[in-house]
Order: C-alpha cells, then structure tokens, then sequence
C-alpha cells in the first residue's frame, strides 16, 4: 500500500484548484472573444508608360507613384459617392485594406465627376476586381500615353 503524507494532499488539491481556476479562466475568456478573420484587400503597382508613334518604336516608362479612385460596385454600377482615393508610393507600390465585395478602380478625377470626366492625353485604365475574404488581390494598374 502506498501512503500520500498529510501536507502532500493540501499542496496537491491547491494545484488541482489553482490549474482548474486557470483552465476555466481561459475557457471563459476564449469563449467571449471574436473570432478576426485575416484582412483583405487590394496591392498592386502602378506603372506609366508612353508607347512610340511609330510601329516597332519603343515603349518607355515603369513604376511610378500615382493617384487613383476605388470605389465598391452596387450591382454593376460604381457608387462613386463611396469613392476612397489612394496614391501610391514613390516605387508605384500600393496596399490597401478593403472589406470582400466587387470594387472599380480607374482615374480619380472620373470618380469625383464621372458624367463629365474627359480622359486627357493619358488614360488610366479601369478595372473591376473581386476582393475575397482573407485575402489580398494583386492588381497592377497602368496609365499610358502614345508618343506623336
């Protein structure tokens, strides 16, 4: 027969006690917490570039920093009233952080005046693009110019 000494069972129980407090401690803060999900969103580069004039001529540009509109669709519409406006870093690098859903994304001077927008002698292009959830979508985009 084995036998456990007195003061052995006392510290034994207060380990039992302290490790099940802790156990139902965490139980109950794991329980009251939302789950975050992974953030979305969109990155990309924004290049310029200027084809020749000529056929076979040259294209010349890269990355560079720019200016530009997303804005959420509704049905197949752009709402350009909940248009946001992102510029881009000084190497065309741009991350931003957007909720999953259908966005357009193109020219901001179109965004803020879209039933007068006139494209000028370069055009940004445009884009529509599906932004999943928990992920980020890579989406380069490009503003180009024809040499004369």
């Amino acid at each position: 027969m084995f036998a456990i000494p007195k003061h052995c069972l006392s510290m034994a129980s207060s380990v039992v006690i302290g490790l099940s407090v802790v156990g139902l401690l965490a139980a109950s803060s794991f329980a009251g917490e939302k789950v975050v999900s992974k953030p979305s969103g969109l990155r990309g580069i924004t290049k310029s570039g200027v084809r020749s004039g000529t056929p076979g001529g040259p294209t010349t540009g890269g990355p560079v920093s720019g200016e530009f509109a997303i804005v959420p669709m509704q049905g197949d519409r752009p709402d350009y009233q909940n248009a946001i406006f992102v510029k881009s870093d000084q190497h065309g690098r741009y991350e931003v952080s957007l909720p999953p859903g259908r966005y357009w994304l193109g020219p901001k001077a179109k965004a803020l005046d879209p039933t007068n927008f006139h494209p000028g002698a370069m055009t940004f292009s445009e884009e529509v693009v599906v932004v999943g959830e928990g992920s980020f979508t890579e989406l380069d985009l490009f503003e180009m110019g024809y040499a004369p």
